[in-house]
Protein backbone atom coordinates (compact mmCIF):
# COMPACT_ATOMS: atom_id res chain seq x y z
CA UNK A 1 0.00 0.00 0.00
CA UNK A 2 1.36 3.48 -1.03
CA UNK A 3 2.00 5.92 1.15
CA UNK A 4 1.38 10.27 0.99
CA UNK A 5 3.79 12.45 0.22
CA UNK A 6 6.50 13.22 3.16
CA UNK A 7 7.16 16.97 3.73
CA UNK A 8 10.28 18.19 5.25
CA UNK A 9 8.73 21.36 6.08
CA UNK A 10 6.28 20.32 8.36
CA UNK A 11 8.86 18.17 10.01
CA UNK A 12 11.27 21.55 10.92
CA UNK A 13 7.16 23.31 11.79
CA UNK A 14 7.40 20.29 14.36
CA UNK A 15 11.01 20.92 15.71
CA UNK A 16 10.64 24.98 16.32
CA UNK A 17 6.85 23.50 18.12
CA UNK A 18 9.01 20.97 20.57
CA UNK A 19 11.86 23.93 20.98
CA UNK A 20 9.10 26.35 21.82
CA UNK A 21 7.38 24.09 24.09
CA UNK A 22 10.60 23.10 25.91
CA UNK A 23 12.16 26.58 26.28
CA UNK A 24 8.76 27.83 27.97
CA UNK A 25 8.81 25.73 30.46
CA UNK A 26 12.53 25.74 31.70
CA UNK A 27 12.02 29.96 31.20
CA UNK A 28 8.87 29.67 33.43
CA UNK A 29 11.48 27.82 36.37
CA UNK A 30 13.54 30.39 35.71
CA UNK A 31 13.87 33.83 37.45
CA UNK A 32 13.27 36.67 35.38
CA UNK A 33 16.53 37.66 32.43
CA UNK A 34 16.85 39.41 29.33
CA UNK A 35 14.40 37.89 26.69
CA UNK A 36 12.19 35.74 28.81
CA UNK A 37 9.22 37.30 28.18
CA UNK A 38 9.55 36.81 24.63
CA UNK A 39 10.34 33.34 26.04
CA UNK A 40 7.46 32.66 27.28
CA UNK A 41 5.18 33.07 24.33
CA UNK A 42 6.82 29.44 23.54
CA UNK A 43 3.59 28.83 24.92
CA UNK A 44 2.22 28.55 21.22
CA UNK A 45 4.35 26.32 20.14
CA UNK A 46 1.67 24.60 21.14
CA UNK A 47 -0.59 25.72 18.62
CA UNK A 48 2.17 25.53 16.37
CA UNK A 49 1.59 21.51 16.62
CA UNK A 50 -1.86 22.09 15.98
CA UNK A 51 -1.35 23.74 12.69
CA UNK A 52 1.17 21.28 11.46
CA UNK A 53 -1.10 18.40 12.21
CA UNK A 54 -4.23 19.57 10.16
CA UNK A 55 -2.25 20.74 7.38
CA UNK A 56 -0.31 17.23 7.71
CA UNK A 57 -4.28 15.64 7.84
CA UNK A 58 -5.94 17.59 5.09
CA UNK A 59 -2.86 16.96 2.67
CA UNK A 60 -3.24 12.74 4.14
CA UNK A 61 -6.73 12.40 3.39
CA UNK A 62 -6.70 14.01 0.14
CA UNK A 63 -4.44 11.33 -1.06
CA UNK A 64 -5.56 8.60 1.19
CA UNK A 65 -9.24 8.98 -0.31
CA UNK A 66 -8.22 8.10 -3.46
CA UNK A 67 -5.78 5.06 -2.20
CA UNK A 68 -7.91 3.64 0.89
CA UNK A 69 -10.73 1.41 0.98
CA UNK A 70 -12.21 2.77 4.00
CA UNK A 71 -10.54 6.22 3.83
CA UNK A 72 -12.27 7.14 7.52
CA UNK A 73 -12.14 4.20 9.01
CA UNK A 74 -8.12 4.08 8.54
CA UNK A 75 -8.06 7.40 9.56
CA UNK A 76 -9.20 6.11 12.66
CA UNK A 77 -6.71 2.97 13.12
CA UNK A 78 -3.86 5.18 11.98
CA UNK A 79 -4.28 8.14 14.49
CA UNK A 80 -5.24 5.56 17.33
CA UNK A 81 -2.13 3.60 17.01
CA UNK A 82 0.47 6.53 16.27
CA UNK A 83 -0.73 8.51 19.43
CA UNK A 84 -2.27 6.00 22.41
CA UNK A 85 0.89 3.62 22.80
CA UNK A 86 3.16 6.47 23.69
CA UNK A 87 0.77 8.34 26.04
CA UNK A 88 -0.33 5.66 27.70
CA UNK A 89 3.07 4.60 28.67
CA UNK A 90 3.65 8.34 29.80
CA UNK A 91 0.12 7.50 31.99
CA UNK A 92 1.75 4.97 33.99
CA UNK A 93 5.73 6.18 34.15
CA UNK A 94 4.37 9.66 35.53
CA UNK A 95 1.72 7.96 38.15
CA UNK A 96 4.19 6.05 39.13
CA UNK A 97 7.21 8.78 39.14
CA UNK A 98 5.17 12.00 40.25
CA UNK A 99 7.82 13.44 41.98
CA UNK A 100 10.00 13.46 38.53
CA UNK A 101 7.93 16.54 37.29
CA UNK A 102 8.21 19.60 39.12
CA UNK A 103 5.06 20.63 40.94
CA UNK A 104 3.94 23.73 38.78
CA UNK A 105 3.42 21.87 35.68
CA UNK A 106 1.22 18.96 37.25
CA UNK A 107 0.48 18.74 41.03
CA UNK A 108 -1.86 21.73 41.09
CA UNK A 109 -4.07 20.54 38.36
CA UNK A 110 -6.40 18.01 40.63
CA UNK A 111 -6.75 19.79 43.63
CA UNK A 112 -9.30 17.46 45.05
CA UNK A 113 -7.10 15.09 44.80
CA UNK A 114 -6.56 12.28 41.51
CA UNK A 115 -9.38 9.55 41.71
CA UNK A 116 -9.58 6.67 39.39
CA UNK A 117 -12.05 8.02 37.36
CA UNK A 118 -9.14 10.67 36.12
CA UNK A 119 -7.52 7.48 34.58
CA UNK A 120 -10.20 5.87 32.52
CA UNK A 121 -11.32 9.47 30.80
CA UNK A 122 -7.37 10.07 30.34
CA UNK A 123 -7.17 6.72 28.28
CA UNK A 124 -9.82 7.38 26.49
CA UNK A 125 -8.82 10.98 25.77
CA UNK A 126 -11.83 12.43 27.68
CA UNK A 127 -9.83 13.83 29.85
CA UNK A 128 -9.96 17.26 27.64
CA UNK A 129 -13.67 18.54 29.34
CA UNK A 130 -13.00 18.85 32.85
CA UNK A 131 -10.70 21.12 34.74
CA UNK A 132 -9.25 18.83 37.32
CA UNK A 133 -8.40 15.66 34.70
CA UNK A 134 -7.29 18.47 32.03
CA UNK A 135 -3.92 18.42 32.44
CA UNK A 136 -3.58 16.10 35.95
CA UNK A 137 -2.43 12.78 35.03
CA UNK A 138 0.07 13.44 32.23
CA UNK A 139 1.86 16.44 32.00
CA UNK A 140 1.08 18.35 28.68
CA UNK A 141 -1.49 16.14 28.21
CA UNK A 142 -4.41 18.57 27.68
CA UNK A 143 -2.84 18.85 24.60
CA UNK A 144 -3.17 15.27 23.29
CA UNK A 145 -7.04 15.42 24.35
CA UNK A 146 -7.49 18.95 22.24
CA UNK A 147 -5.60 16.65 19.25
CA UNK A 148 -7.77 13.70 20.13
CA UNK A 149 -10.83 15.14 19.67
CA UNK A 150 -9.92 17.38 16.42
CA UNK A 151 -8.96 13.75 15.28
CA UNK A 152 -12.79 12.69 16.00
CA UNK A 153 -14.11 15.42 13.76
CA UNK A 154 -11.95 15.96 11.18
CA UNK A 155 -13.10 13.86 8.71
CA UNK A 156 -16.38 15.57 9.00
CA UNK A 157 -14.48 19.21 8.60
CA UNK A 158 -12.25 17.99 5.79
CA UNK A 159 -15.56 17.17 3.53
CA UNK A 160 -17.07 19.97 4.75
CA UNK A 161 -14.32 22.93 4.07
CA UNK A 162 -13.31 21.44 0.66
CA UNK A 163 -11.64 24.89 -0.83
CA UNK A 164 -9.64 27.85 0.00
CA UNK A 165 -13.44 29.52 -0.14
CA UNK A 166 -15.10 27.35 2.20
CA UNK A 167 -11.65 27.75 4.56
CA UNK A 168 -11.97 31.50 4.60
CA UNK A 169 -15.45 31.42 5.49
CA UNK A 170 -14.90 28.85 8.29
CA UNK A 171 -11.42 31.15 9.47
CA UNK A 172 -14.16 33.99 9.48
CA UNK A 173 -17.04 32.25 11.49
CA UNK A 174 -14.14 31.24 13.86
CA UNK A 175 -13.08 34.61 14.67
CA UNK A 176 -16.38 35.76 15.39
CA UNK A 177 -16.76 32.77 17.57
CA UNK A 178 -14.05 34.09 19.74
CA UNK A 179 -14.55 37.55 19.59
CA UNK A 180 -18.21 37.80 20.52
CA UNK A 181 -19.18 34.34 21.85
CA UNK A 182 -16.29 33.69 24.37
CA UNK A 183 -14.62 37.05 24.83
CA UNK A 184 -17.48 39.47 24.44
CA UNK A 185 -20.42 36.82 25.13
CA UNK A 186 -23.71 36.92 23.54
CA UNK A 187 -25.76 36.15 25.07
CA UNK A 188 -24.24 36.36 28.05
CA UNK A 189 -21.33 38.82 28.93
CA UNK A 190 -19.33 35.69 28.20
CA UNK A 191 -18.94 31.79 28.91
CA UNK A 192 -16.88 31.56 31.81
CA UNK A 193 -19.24 32.96 34.51
CA UNK A 194 -22.02 30.48 33.18
CA UNK A 195 -19.90 27.46 33.16
CA UNK A 196 -18.45 28.56 36.41
CA UNK A 197 -21.40 28.85 38.14
CA UNK A 198 -23.45 25.75 35.94
CA UNK A 199 -21.00 23.69 34.70
CA UNK A 200 -17.64 23.38 36.30
CA UNK A 201 -18.96 25.01 40.09
CA UNK A 202 -16.39 24.96 42.50
CA UNK A 203 -13.31 24.90 40.64
CA UNK A 204 -10.73 27.24 41.43
CA UNK A 205 -10.99 30.65 39.13
CA UNK A 206 -7.36 30.17 38.00
CA UNK A 207 -7.66 26.53 36.91
CA UNK A 208 -10.56 27.14 35.61
CA UNK A 209 -8.90 30.32 33.09
CA UNK A 210 -6.41 27.46 32.08
CA UNK A 211 -8.53 25.33 31.29
CA UNK A 212 -10.95 27.47 29.31
CA UNK A 213 -8.17 29.09 27.70
CA UNK A 214 -6.77 25.74 25.92
CA UNK A 215 -9.58 23.48 25.87
CA UNK A 216 -11.07 22.41 22.14
CA UNK A 217 -13.35 25.24 21.87
CA UNK A 218 -10.69 27.41 22.22
CA UNK A 219 -8.47 26.02 19.87
CA UNK A 220 -11.04 24.94 17.44
CA UNK A 221 -10.03 27.94 15.35
CA UNK A 222 -6.23 27.07 15.33
CA UNK A 223 -7.31 24.25 13.54
CA UNK A 224 -9.21 26.21 11.01
CA UNK A 225 -6.38 28.40 10.50
CA UNK A 226 -4.88 25.06 9.06
CA UNK A 227 -7.39 24.22 6.87
CA UNK A 228 -6.71 27.94 5.69
CA UNK A 229 -2.66 27.26 5.32
CA UNK A 230 -3.01 23.93 3.44
CA UNK A 231 -5.41 25.61 0.68
CA UNK A 232 -3.26 28.39 0.15
CA UNK A 233 -0.49 26.15 0.01
CA UNK A 234 -2.29 24.49 -3.23
CA UNK A 235 -2.80 27.54 -5.00
CA UNK A 236 -0.33 28.13 -7.67
CA UNK A 237 0.05 31.96 -7.26
CA UNK A 238 1.32 31.04 -3.53
CA UNK A 239 3.55 28.12 -5.16
CA UNK A 240 5.28 30.42 -7.38
CA UNK A 241 5.71 33.05 -4.72
CA UNK A 242 7.20 30.13 -2.26
CA UNK A 243 9.35 29.32 -4.93
CA UNK A 244 11.37 32.42 -4.91
CA UNK A 245 14.11 33.38 -2.33
CA UNK A 246 13.15 37.02 -1.93
CA UNK A 247 9.64 35.89 -1.48
CA UNK A 248 9.93 33.10 0.85
CA UNK A 249 12.50 35.64 3.08
CA UNK A 250 10.19 38.88 2.83
CA UNK A 251 7.34 36.49 4.46
CA UNK A 252 9.30 34.93 6.89
CA UNK A 253 11.29 38.51 8.23
CA UNK A 254 7.32 40.16 7.93
CA UNK A 255 5.82 37.01 9.98
CA UNK A 256 9.04 37.21 12.45
CA UNK A 257 8.74 41.00 13.03
CA UNK A 258 4.82 40.38 13.37
CA UNK A 259 5.44 37.57 16.17
CA UNK A 260 7.80 39.94 18.12
CA UNK A 261 5.05 42.62 18.06
CA UNK A 262 2.52 40.50 18.72
CA UNK A 263 4.51 39.24 21.60
CA UNK A 264 4.88 43.14 22.85
CA UNK A 265 1.20 44.30 22.08
CA UNK A 266 -1.48 42.28 21.36
CA UNK A 267 -3.38 43.33 19.11
CA UNK A 268 -6.83 44.70 20.24
CA UNK A 269 -9.58 44.33 17.56
CA UNK A 270 -8.75 40.47 17.70
CA UNK A 271 -9.29 37.73 20.19
CA UNK A 272 -6.26 36.77 22.10
CA UNK A 273 -3.64 34.70 20.55
CA UNK A 274 -6.09 34.48 17.27
CA UNK A 275 -3.40 37.19 15.36
CA UNK A 276 -0.18 34.96 16.73
CA UNK A 277 -2.16 32.04 15.33
CA UNK A 278 -2.88 33.47 11.67
CA UNK A 279 0.97 34.98 11.58
CA UNK A 280 2.15 31.15 12.74
CA UNK A 281 0.63 30.12 9.93
CA UNK A 282 2.50 32.26 7.48
CA UNK A 283 5.98 30.72 9.16
CA UNK A 284 4.48 27.42 7.63
CA UNK A 285 4.20 28.65 4.79
CA UNK A 286 7.28 30.06 4.15
CA UNK A 287 8.98 27.18 5.86
CA UNK A 288 7.28 25.35 2.58
CA UNK A 289 9.33 27.39 0.26
CA UNK A 290 12.93 27.77 -0.62
CA UNK A 291 15.57 29.64 1.43
CA UNK A 292 14.69 27.78 4.24
CA UNK A 293 17.99 25.15 4.67
CA UNK A 294 18.49 27.21 7.67
CA UNK A 295 15.25 26.05 9.42
CA UNK A 296 14.28 22.66 7.14
CA UNK A 297 18.01 20.98 7.67
CA UNK A 298 18.33 16.74 8.30
CA UNK A 299 19.27 18.06 11.66
CA UNK A 300 16.06 19.70 12.92
CA UNK A 301 13.86 17.56 10.39
CA UNK A 302 14.85 14.44 12.84
CA UNK A 303 13.85 16.47 15.77
CA UNK A 304 10.51 16.90 14.17
CA UNK A 305 10.32 13.33 13.68
CA UNK A 306 10.93 12.37 16.76
CA UNK A 307 8.64 15.43 18.54
CA UNK A 308 5.75 13.93 19.61
CA UNK A 309 8.07 11.54 22.19
CA UNK A 310 10.04 15.04 22.75
CA UNK A 311 6.88 16.54 23.55
CA UNK A 312 6.12 13.52 26.19
CA UNK A 313 9.32 12.96 27.43
CA UNK A 314 10.40 16.32 28.06
CA UNK A 315 8.58 16.69 31.25
CA UNK A 316 10.71 13.96 33.20
CA UNK A 317 14.33 14.74 31.34
CA UNK A 318 13.53 18.63 32.54
CA UNK A 319 12.59 17.01 36.43
CA UNK A 320 15.76 14.63 36.48
CA UNK A 321 17.97 18.16 35.22
CA UNK A 322 16.60 19.96 37.89
CA UNK A 323 17.17 17.19 40.38
CA UNK A 324 20.88 16.91 39.34
CA UNK A 325 21.49 20.26 39.64
CA UNK A 326 20.24 20.35 43.44
CA UNK A 327 17.01 22.80 42.91
CA UNK A 328 14.63 19.73 42.97
CA UNK A 329 13.38 21.07 46.79
CA UNK A 330 13.56 24.83 45.56
CA UNK A 331 10.79 24.33 42.70
CA UNK A 332 7.61 23.74 44.35
CA UNK A 333 4.38 25.14 43.42
CA UNK A 334 4.43 27.49 46.33
CA UNK A 335 7.60 28.68 44.71
CA UNK A 336 7.71 27.57 40.71
CA UNK A 337 10.97 29.68 40.02
CA UNK A 338 14.70 29.77 40.84
CA UNK A 339 16.00 32.50 41.36
CA UNK A 340 19.88 33.28 40.94
CA UNK A 341 20.33 36.36 42.45
CA UNK A 342 20.59 38.65 39.23
CA UNK A 343 19.20 38.66 35.60
CA UNK A 344 22.37 37.63 33.92
CA UNK A 345 23.38 34.44 36.48
CA UNK A 346 19.43 33.75 35.82
CA UNK A 347 20.23 33.39 31.91
CA UNK A 348 23.21 31.46 32.82
CA UNK A 349 21.01 29.19 34.58
CA UNK A 350 18.58 28.97 32.32
CA UNK A 351 21.36 27.89 29.59
CA UNK A 352 22.29 25.34 32.50
CA UNK A 353 18.62 23.78 32.81
CA UNK A 354 17.50 23.94 28.86
CA UNK A 355 21.00 22.36 27.15
CA UNK A 356 20.74 19.04 29.31
CA UNK A 357 17.00 18.96 29.43
CA UNK A 358 17.11 19.09 25.63
CA UNK A 359 20.20 16.98 24.63
CA UNK A 360 18.47 14.02 27.50
CA UNK A 361 15.12 14.69 26.01
CA UNK A 362 16.09 13.70 21.99
CA UNK A 363 18.26 10.46 23.99
CA UNK A 364 15.26 9.33 25.66
CA UNK A 365 12.56 10.36 22.58
CA UNK A 366 15.03 8.71 19.76
CA UNK A 367 14.18 5.34 22.28
CA UNK A 368 10.58 5.62 22.43
CA UNK A 369 10.52 6.92 19.33
CA UNK A 370 12.24 3.64 18.33
CA UNK A 371 10.56 1.27 20.06
CA UNK A 372 7.24 2.27 20.81
CA UNK A 373 6.19 4.78 18.34
CA UNK A 374 6.92 3.17 15.15
CA UNK A 375 6.08 -0.32 16.40
CA UNK A 376 2.70 1.22 16.92
CA UNK A 377 2.59 2.99 14.10
CA UNK A 378 3.66 -0.58 11.81
CA UNK A 379 0.87 -2.35 13.85
CA UNK A 380 -1.84 -0.10 12.52
CA UNK A 381 -0.70 0.13 9.21
CA UNK A 382 -0.63 -4.02 9.37
CA UNK A 383 -4.02 -4.33 10.61
CA UNK A 384 -5.30 -1.59 7.71
CA UNK A 385 -3.20 -4.32 5.08
CA UNK A 386 -5.16 -6.83 6.72
CA UNK A 387 -8.77 -5.41 6.92
CA UNK A 388 -7.95 -4.49 2.86
CA UNK A 389 -6.93 -8.08 1.96
CA UNK A 390 -10.00 -9.48 3.55
CA UNK A 391 -12.35 -6.67 1.72
CA UNK A 392 -10.41 -7.34 -1.68
CA UNK A 393 -10.47 -10.78 -1.07
CA UNK A 394 -14.40 -10.52 -0.47
CA UNK A 395 -15.19 -8.99 -3.30
CA UNK A 396 -13.43 -11.17 -5.64
CA UNK A 397 -15.45 -14.08 -4.26
CA UNK A 398 -18.27 -12.66 -4.51
CA UNK A 399 -17.44 -11.33 -8.25
CA UNK A 400 -16.09 -15.25 -8.62
CA UNK A 401 -19.93 -16.80 -7.61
Amino acid sequence: MSEPRHFAYLDSVRALAFLAVISVHVAMATGSFPGKSLLLFGGFGVQLFFLASAITLCQSMSERKQLDRYPVAFFYLRRLFRIAPLFWLAMAFYWLIPSLVPPFLLADMAPSGVHASYFWLTAFFLHGWHPYTFDSIVPGGWSIAVEMTFYLIFPLLFFFINSLRRAVIAVFISFFYLKFMLHRGWPCDSLFPFLESHVYSGTPKGLLGFFMGLWFPAQLPVFLIGFLAFYLLREPLVQKAMASKFWTRSLLVFCGLALLNWAKSPAVFMPNGFQIDLTLAGVVIALSGAATRLLVNPIICRLGRISYSCYLVHFAAFGLVVKWLGHGAVLTSVSPSIDAGSRLANLLLFARLFIPSLLLTVVFATITYRFLEQPGIELGRRLIRRISARARHAVLSGAAT
